[in-house]
């Protein structure tokens, strides 16, 4: 998916169970490029680890963190609630 204008993208983490210093740093690029296209990254889903992490890294500051996808796809938008509850 790419994020158009205005657009989210959500990021499933529930497989992940932990972040390396370079998957920060993919998340931190990916994260400026989403802004530069007006658009925002959500991440959801995350394992006590990645929370953690996250938290030490403050990167819970740098993306909106949702207990889970379906929370996430809500504060994106209605359609895609709508879209998620249909698959």
């Amino acid at each position: 998916h790419s994020a158009h204008d205005g657009g989210a993208v959500i990021l499933d983490l529930a497989g992940l169970e932990y972040v390396s210093s370079a998957g920060l740093r993919c998340f931190m690029l990916a994260s400026r490029q989403a802004k530069a296209q007006h658009g925002r990254i959500f991440v959801a889903a995350l394992q006590p680890m990645v929370a953690e992490i996250f938290e030490i890294s403050h990167f819970n500051m740098v993306f909106q963190v949702f207990p889970t996808v379906r929370e996430a796809l809500a504060a994106a938008s209605n359609e895609a609630v709508a879209a998620f509850e249909q698959a």
